[in-house]
């Protein structure tokens, strides 16, 4: 860092370039400071240019659009369906099947949508199809007990297999680049966001149809649930990724907007509930339900403060920032205390599936958040900047990854599948 600032001021522009190449992560993490500081300073502001431009503009000048993109979209989305009715047709348990190879199916199919609207890359290809014959072997693979914990948190965690094997997809193989894994996270906020507006307009045509119908005394409920609303749930993250692929051209920040509108509000929310947990002397030590809602609150929490922080600008806000770093440590409190209940629970009554799950993964949120709180103390103070915050939020999703892959692959196997 010190060997950085020299060269700056010295307005070094070889020592500078060198220092790029040879650790270009500590390169960023030192102009992410030093261009909060000095803004306005040329030589930043090429570096900026340089190092921060947006790569979808480049892309989209140098790639062809791919021809009848809808209709591809329309035949991944039938595809899908189409296997999802395979249990109405032959014999295959649908506890077994459904569990297991929806989730499978609503991903898989939006990898395969990346992986069709990416320039023609012969290794991404084979990556995407092998990547998903072995998801797709490992779910086969997995026995089908009902009644077993190890197993039930194995198909919990496949989504998340998933949707990183996505990200991997969406980011054109290059999982490295810090970019990619930041525009793949503002994706997943679009797309949860634009799937819910789909499904809304879904809604509100079923139930047009369904009234138009009894109007002329035809009964259409059964096979319009069957199929049309079948087609409708399945397809629905999958049109809604066209519609922002390719009618809002990736330009939209919902996500960013509502999670900044709401992340007050979520802060009251949560410093209520804990003082009101304290009052009402409610514990999650002892209660197991009030502990998996405890979890989920978390997950929220932790989901509006990474949305609110990867979707700014440059534009800064303190009102906003002492927001989100007030989120961030209502939120360390409370993993903190998932953390110890989950912790007694395993002294009392020992080590199980679900208890070394939760823990690990409460574990890997409350590292995360930590050292977003620090890079978050450091920004307000002048020492860091937004963009090392963002940095520190994508540095991390490949240990989400491993731990996931851990608890779908080998927790199973530790505890016998039971």
């Amino acid at each position: 860092m010190d060997s950085l600032s020299t060269a700056y001021k010295n307005h070094d522009a070889v020592a500078l370039e060198q220092a790029f190449h040879e650790n270009p992560e500590a390169f960023r993490q030192w102009f992410g400071i030093a261009f909060a500081q000095h803004p306005d300073d040329e030589v930043l502001k090429a570096w900026h240019a340089r190092l921060f431009f947006k790569e979808k503009d480049f892309q989209d000048k140098n790639r062809k659009p791919v021809k009848n993109l809808l209709l591809y979209t329309v035949f991944i989305s039938t595809i899908v369906w189409a296997i999802a009715k395979i249990p109405a047709f032959i014999t295959v348990a649908e506890d077994w099947f459904y569990p297991r190879f929806i989730p499978f199916l609503v991903l898989g199919a939006l990898i395969t949508y990346f992986t069709i609207n990416m320039p023609f890359n012969k290794r991404l290809a084979m990556q995407s199809s092998i990547g998903l014959f072995l998801l797709f072997l490992i779910l086969m693979i997995l026995p089908n007990k009902n009644n077993s914990d190890s197993l039930i948190m194995a198909l919990i965690h496949m989504p998340l297999v998933l949707v990183s094997f996505l990200g991997f997809v969406f980011g054109g193989g290059r999982w490295r680049d810090i970019n990619s894994r930041l525009k793949f996270i503002r994706y997943g906020g679009e797309l949860v966001i634009f799937t819910a507006l789909v499904l809304l307009g879904g809604g509100v045509l079923t139930a047009l149809a369904f009234g138009l119908f009894s109007l002329i005394d035809l009964s259409i409920e059964e096979w319009y649930v069957n199929y049309v609303l079948v087609w409708g749930l399945m397809s629905a993250p999958l049109i809604a990724t066209w519609v922002w692929d390719q009618v809002i051209k990736q330009e939209s920040k919902l996500a960013s907007v509502i999670a900044n509108v709401f992340s007050p509000l979520f802060l009251v929310l949560t410093i209520g509930y804990l003082l009101a947990l304290m009052g009402e002397q409610r514990s999650p030590f002892s209660d197991r339900e009030f502990l998996i809602i405890f979890n989920a609150l978390l997950l929220v929490v932790w989901g509006i403060t990474v949305f609110s922080v990867t979707g700014r600008g440059e534009d800064r806000s303190r009102l906003l920032d002492l927001t989100n770093l007030s989120l961030v440590f209502v939120t360390l409190i409370i993993d903190a205390i998932a953390l110890s209940a989950i912790a007694y629970r395993i002294v009392e009554f020992g080590i199980t599936p679900n208890r070394m799950a939760v823990s690990g993964a409460n574990l890997l949120i409350f590292i995360h958040l930590l050292w977003i709180f620090y890079e978050y103390v450091m920004e307000i103070r002048g020492r860091s900047s937004l963009e090392v915050i963002k940095q520190t939020i994508a540095r991390f999703l490949p240990i989400y990854t491993v731990w996931s892959l851990f608890v779908v692959v080998l927790l199973p196997v530790l505890f016998g599948f039971q």
